[in-house]
């Protein structure tokens, strides 16, 4: 049977490969994502935590069991809090501190005072599969569940971490079951120890793969929107609103709706209250239409003040509907600027696509019907 010691010996390596590979990430990345910090420090913390122990009987007590003990606990802890990094939840780092420095004083009280291997084991199992359990928890209930969005990385992680969380609630059973007056057989090659260890290992690497599953997909997401995304306003960028009305009027299946708008006088905004204000103006009229638009309807930044959305499905007069409605939103939101307000309108031009007509041929009469509304005083809508 496979010696127990030579399997946290194991634990160990991996765990330092894990924390290796994590370090490695480019520091600018791990600044950006949270919870990549915690997750590098958690790794090489395990990794350290189970040489410790692997050397139980080699080294003193105080090592292998007091600081091995510590830092495996905090390993876990440092799991949990990387979690509420990683989905920006709010941080719990002083009750998680507490709960570690508690659980490791009943411990090292448990050790020095009275040799209770089984209290150990209890209460070391319950604490870290408390903590694992909260963090599976996390994991399942926010994965991502957006279009496009993979949600493998985190179903991965969340499956293992609860299976990790059974290993150690039948760990805590077995030590209630079979109390051991001391810590003898920590090391003998019995079956439940060798299950207990090798599953254990395996289970905690997978957890470390499942950190940069995630943070893999994070980063791929990230850059997928800066590509896709205005950097000022978070708006399409043109040339993806431009694809997906070419892939709708392609389909030829439904209605195909452009509005073109246009910010009124927004070059006097840039004179007067400076290009900052202006492209606060930028994203404060974006998030006001965002606010009125539907997931399927995107909207882009076509250019400088300029900016584009599809409607697929909307028809001539549903079409014009929508762009009124608009145009009241932005008129009814005026621009706060310090103690003033700055009332902000909207031209738009409206074109539905016609039966055979061309992606140039729909933005030309959309522009065209701007054009319309901003030469017959602004703040309206033009149909093309």
């Amino acid at each position: 049977m496979i010696d127990p010691r030579s399997i946290i010996f194991i634990l160990a390596a991996l765990s330092l490969l894990m924390s290796v590979v994590l370090f490695a990430m480019p520091a600018s990345i791990r600044d950006r994502i949270g919870g990549a910090r915690h997750w590098s420090m958690a790794m090489l913390l395990l990794a350290g935590a189970s040489l410790l122990f692997a050397l139980r009987d080699i080294i003193p007590d105080l090592l292998s069991i007091t600081i091995a003990n510590i830092a495996s606990l905090t390993s876990v802890a440092m799991i949990y809090a990387g979690s509420r990094a990683f989905f920006d939840l709010r941080p719990r780092n002083g009750v998680l501190a507490a709960a570690v420095i508690i659980t490791c004083l009943t411990m090292i009280a448990c050790t020095y005072f009275v040799d209770l291997f089984a209290m150990r084991v209890v209460i070391f199992s319950a604490l870290s599969g408390a903590l694992l359990f909260l963090y599976g928890l996390d994991v399942s209930r926010r994965r991502p569940r957006q279009s496009g969005r993979a949600a493998f990385p985190y179903l991965f992680t969340s499956v293992t971490v609860f299976f990790d969380v059974l290993i150690s609630c039948l760990r805590i059973v077995n030590a209630i079951r079979m109390p051991d007056p001391g810590s003898s057989d920590f090391f003998a090659p019995t079956l439940i120890n060798v299950l207990y260890y090798s599953t254990h290992s395996l289970l905690a690497f997978c957890i470390s793969v499942g950190f940069i599953l995630m943070l893999n997909e994070r980063l791929h997401a990230m850059l997928e929107h800066q590509l896709s995304h205005d950097p000022l306003t978070n708006a399409y960028a043109r040339t993806i609103v431009i694809e997906m009305t070419q892939r709708a009027l392609a389909s030829g299946r439904s209605p195909v709706s452009l509005l073109l708008l246009d910010i009124d006088h927004f070059k006097q905004v840039n004179d007067d209250l400076g290009h900052q204000a202006g492209d606060a103006v930028l994203k404060h009229v974006v998030n006001t239409l965002a606010d009125s638009l539907r997931p399927d309807e995107p909207l882009g930044r076509y250019g400088g003040e300029e900016f584009i959305l599809l409607l697929r499905g909307a028809a001539e007069a549903q079409a014009l509907r929508v762009a009124e409605r608009l145009r009241e939103r932005v008129a009814g939101t005026p621009y706060p600027h310090g103690e003033t307000a700055r009332p902000i309108t909207l031209s738009i031009g409206c074109a539905t696509a016609t039966s055979g007509e061309t992606l140039e041929q729909l933005l030309h009469r959309a522009d065209a019907a701007l054009y319309r509304a901003k030469r017959a005083g602004r703040n309206q809508v033009a149909q093309g």
